[in-house]
């Protein structure tokens, strides 16, 4: 079964499947930096996208992919490969194994490469060793965040859009509810 998206808000729901494989970079970051624009996505923007399972039309701006190109290159000289890296020096899981085999261990943190977004929009990762379930991931955004004060939509990446396969992790995109009420 695969892990389903989900507005607190509206309780809208879209599928998307998600598979574990190797890693190759090259094939998933487009070669040219003309696919990454100057834009910068906002709420709505976003929210759609990931209702109607668009979420590959969500990026980077062209100077926040040069950084990151940037570092995949740094990272690749020094590590056999970017999952390497971040089990060896940013995601350090527990070792023993989770009471519940439905609540595994994860990891929540700011994407260090967030994608292009409007001023007040969050992106967090929630890092894993396994597959999340949506009722887990909508308790860990509740746990640290709470829905009464942020609004928040989330999504695994499809396949063809993962630098990195073998780490489940979930992208989080959040603002405060106070400026949803601005907005509209």
């Amino acid at each position: 079964m695969s892990p389903s998206i989900e507005n607190t808000a509206d309780n809208i729901n879209s599928t998307i499947t998600t598979t574990t494989t190797s890693t190759n970079i090259s094939n998933v970051i487009p070669g040219s930096d003309d696919w990454f624009g100057d834009q910068v996505h906002d709420w709505n923007e976003i929210y759609n996208a990931v209702i109607s399972n668009k979420v590959q039309t969500l990026r980077r701006n062209r100077e926040g992919q040069r950084v990151y190109r940037e570092w995949i290159d740094n990272t690749l000289s020094k590590y056999k490969n970017v999952e390497d890296y971040l089990v060896k020096e940013k995601l350090h899981f527990p070792k023993e194994i989770p009471q519940d085999v439905n609540r595994p261990h994860y990891i929540l943190l700011p994407n260090d490469f967030p994608y292009s977004t409007a001023p007040g929009i969050k992106h967090v990762l929630i890092w894993s060793q396994q597959s999340l379930k949506e009722n887990y991931v909508k308790e860990i955004l509740e746990e640290h965040y709470g829905s009464q004060q942020w609004e928040w939509v989330y999504f695994v990446n499809p396949p063809e859009t993962q630098s990195v396969r073998k780490l489940p992790h979930v992208h989080v995109f959040m603002r405060p509810r106070q400026q949803q009420q601005q907005q509209q």
